[in-house]
């Protein structure tokens, strides 16, 4: 409908200025009886277009219109001198519709109708039935007989090289909907492959902001996909600043380079979790560079069995040295003990002198507490598992605690929940001697006054997600100063100690234990709101 008002728009513009100029013998005495056909035409389109929004089928439209098209085609022709009339070419237009809405069928079919309503007009000029306006009143036959073969001819040319191209239009608009189907699956295949990766990955433009990042980069790095986009990697890696630097500069070296880091990442949550991750280029298909990828894991699991490992490492090379040191201490130790409580008890000492024999006798207990420690962590005594009720072993061990000189007045046990019956395979002195130094370690981080909080459980899922298992969760709280961060990871490791006259022992040794048990022992602390250890133990061996 669009089309149609341009031509036609076209044609009275240009008859106007004709007739305007004085120059009417182009169009063959034109009367004023054309203008109104013309108006006709535009009716014709106002018509269609208000019926458009009714009618279900288009495709009826489109054919009503193609039909009267040719009917107001042979009337023009008619209004324009019937076979001098010039506008015979504007079948063209009508053909051309055709074959776009009909393919090569309909251009034929236009290209015949346009032949026989041309033909019918000549015919009857010819019996000189009708009078076309502004003939010339000759009717012989030979050259109404040629223009209707000239006209005829280019019709059926026009419909041939229009329904050809035609046709070639729909095998390339078939061809082309068949590579977007291939795209659209080759695209969806590929966002699968890519969300279902176990790996995070991020894609960076080359001014460092993000692109993309996948569900597994999402749930690692504890962000929303969307909201991140366009941000910068330098905001979302503050600690990655030097080395996103160093590897903007690498990769942009060569297209080829492939770099790996490790580094420390704060989530949304506050959690610090270790990620490793590899740096490699995002080319262009002219091979020039368009961003960077990244891939990255947590390997915050694999960092811990790291420390595991080097913590076993430091235990072993203490085992080989610990029964050598123990003996050769110890029993000079002993016989050092002996002969000062003989000599004490047998001479008359002055006052000051029985203050020095009672600094080197609590001197030497103290040195043999140490040892004895010493020997226990290096050499500890064969395990000998039991089905043991758990929670008598931790009640009987606070009871006796409560009644040491170690415990306090000021302090108060608490239980946020009954403490279950649950019976497994433990060695009891091993586990008395765990919660003992527990239970020790929280009342002297807390000192006169405090809260000690203790919990037992089952739960069904622990921290190593490799042990699918039911396990004994065993916590011991304190309402401490709690562990500065830097120092939580070395609480384990022997000797080392941050209290006055501690030998640095007691955690190590109920690390070792806990391990013998095959369980884990974690903790989480606060500085100024105290600590909490976790048990893990379990219930199957």
């Amino acid at each position: 409908m669009l089309g149609r008002l341009i031509i036609l728009t076209c044609l009275l513009a240009i008859t106007f200025l004709f007739q305007v100029s004085e120059k009417k013998y182009f169009f063959f005495f034109l009367t004023d009886a054309f203008y109104y056909y013309i108006g006709l035409f535009y009716l014709a389109t106002i018509l269609y277009a208000l019926f458009l929004n009714r009618m279900k089928d288009l495709n009826q439209l489109l054919s009503f219109q193609i039909f009267v098209d040719h009917l107001l085609i042979a009337g023009l022709i008619y209004f324009t001198g019937g076979r001098e009339s010039i506008f015979p070419m504007v079948y063209f237009f009508a053909i051309i519709e055709s074959t776009l809405f009909f393919s090569r069928k309909g251009a034929f079919f236009s290209a015949s109708f346009s032949t026989v309503l041309y033909a019918l007009i000549l015919l009857l000029q010819f019996s000189q039935w009708i009078n076309p306006v502004g003939s010339s009143h000759s009717y012989e036959a030979s050259p109404i007989f040629y223009s209707l073969f000239i006209y005829m001819t280019s019709f059926f040319i026009v419909a041939s090289l229009s329904g050809l191209i035609a046709e070639e239009l729909e095998k390339k608009k078939i061809e082309l909907t068949q590579k977007q189907v291939d795209y659209d699956q080759l695209e969806t295949f590929n966002r699968n492959v890519i969300q279902s990766l176990d790996s995070g990955l991020l894609t960076v433009n080359l001014q460092g902001k993000i692109n993309f990042l996948n569900r597994t980069a999402e749930r690692i790095l504890g962000l929303d996909g969307v909201s991140t986009q366009g941000a910068s990697i330098y905001d979302l890696f503050p600690t990655l600043n030097r080395i996103a630097d160093e590897s903007v500069r690498t990769v942009s070296d060569s297209l080829s380079e492939y770099q790996r880091y490790e580094t420390q990442f704060i989530n949304p949550e506050g959690r610090k979790i270790y990620l490793g991750f590899s740096v490699s280029p995002l080319p262009a298909p002219d091979g020039s560079l368009l961003g960077r990828t990244l891939i990255f894991q947590d390997i915050t699991r694999f960092k811990e069995m790291e420390e595991q490992v080097k913590r076993l490492d430091k235990m072993a090379a203490i085992n080989q040295l610990a029964a050598g040191m123990a003996h050769e201490i110890r029993n000079p130790l002993t016989s050092l003990s002996g002969s000062i409580q003989v000599l004490k008890s047998e001479l008359a000492l002055e006052s000051h002198q029985g203050r020095l024999m009672d600094i080197i006798l609590r001197e030497s207990e103290r040195l043999n507490a140490l040892i004895t420690d010493f020997l226990l962590f290096a050499q500890p005594p064969k395990t000998n598992k039991g089905l043991w009720n758990i929670k008598s072993i931790l009640e009987e061990t606070i009871e006796l605690f409560t009644h040491s000189q170690d415990y306090s007045e000021g302090i108060r046990v608490r239980y946020p929940q009954p403490l279950e019956d649950i019976r497994m395979l433990v060695d009891p002195d091993q586990m008395k001697q765990v919660f003992w130094n527990l239970i020790l370690n929280a009342v002297q981080a807390m000192g006169d006054t405090g809260e000690l909080t203790v919990g037992l459980e089952k739960r069904m899922d622990g921290m190593d997600p490799h042990r699918p298992n039911e396990w004994v969760k065993i916590s011991i709280s304190d309402s401490g100063k709690g562990i500065v961060s830097h120092e939580k990871d070395k609480i384990f490791e022997p000797f080392y100690t941050t209290k006055d006259g501690g030998t640095g022992l007691g955690l190590s040794i109920v690390h070792k234990i806990i391990e013998n048990h095959n369980g884990l022992i974690r903790v989480e602390s606060e500085v100024g709101r105290g600590s909490t250890f976790t048990i893990l133990l379990p219930t199957q061996p």
